[in-house]
């Protein structure tokens, strides 16, 4: 018994990892990639413009997930303007049974929703406006995936996409603009607001246990190691889809840089 609860123990905190790491780094990558493109150029006012893209995409995922666990939509405004009275761009209005666990569950998934919405958008975007960078970005994840790559060789197959995207104003450049816009702002809005983490938070005591009856079981029949590995994989194909997301974040802290260096660059000549 002495060695079974630490060894238990470690296998629930791997399942946490693999089930929500990825997606916890995505959703904080995002919103560091807000504040400091904020806090760096100065032009907050730019993210209302983006806001006409990102906002209603924010908000239907979380109305998405609202459907797939049986919450109702009490309220939805997919894009407010600036000012409005809510403090907010948009929001959506939810309320469950809290006897029903699995809406209970989905307060996890409906507070993370913006960050899958998002991200099948901007995949959307890049198999209808880079078909080619696309295709060749998802034939090296295959050949990474299956040769269990690490973090760094996905890293530099997402790098080799946005290297690979200025190709394709050769081809249609207005097709390419509309698309590279797009995923733009909707990398813009990713982040999760303080009451999308307050909503998800609130589920993670029922999701914890859920794991943990998982755990229990799968320990039960030996097979955690098959698990884990098949988790691992799961994980390495979620990281390479979720690297998207966060390079894009990435790019807008670059915009941000180079806004700075240009309002300095005044005050020195």
């Amino acid at each position: 018994m002495e060695k079974i609860i630490p060894e238990f123990l470690r296998y629930l905190g791997n399942l946490l990892l693999l089930t929500l790491g990825v997606i916890v780094v995505c959703g904080l990558a995002a919103w560091l990639a807000e504040r400091l493109f904020v806090r760096l150029s100065g032009v907050g006012k730019f993210v209302y413009v983006s806001s006409i893209v990102g906002t209603p995409v924010h908000e239907l995922g979380h109305a998405i997930m609202c459907v797939i666990f049986m919450h109702k939509i009490t309220e939805m405004r997919l894009l407010l303007p600036p000012g409005h009275p809510s403090g907010t761009l948009g929001y959506v209005s939810h309320s469950f049974h809290p006897k029903n666990l699995w809406a209970r569950l989905g307060n996890l998934f409906i507070g993370v929703g913006p960050i899958f919405s998002g991200l099948g958008v901007m995949i959307l975007m890049l198999v209808l406006c880079f078909p080619n960078q696309w295709s060749a970005y998802v034939e090296t994840s295959n050949m990474l995936v299956g040769g269990s790559s690490e973090f760094g060789e996905i890293v530099s197959g997402v790098f080799s996409l946005l290297l690979s995207m200025p190709a394709a104003f050769a081809d249609c450049w207005w097709q390419a603009l509309i698309g590279l816009a797009v995923i733009l702002f909707v990398s813009q809005h990713i982040t999760l607001s303080g009451a999308d983490i307050k909503g998800a938070l609130s589920a993670i005591p029922l999701y914890v246990l859920l794991l943990a009856v998982v755990a229990g079981v799968t320990m039960a029949f030996g097979v955690q190691g098959t698990v884990l590995a098949a988790l691992h994989v799961f994980n390495l194909w979620l990281l390479s889809l979720f690297s998207i997301a966060i390079a894009f974040s990435l790019v807008w802290i670059l915009i941000a840089l180079v806004i700075w260096v240009l309002r300095r660059a005044r005050h020195w000549f």
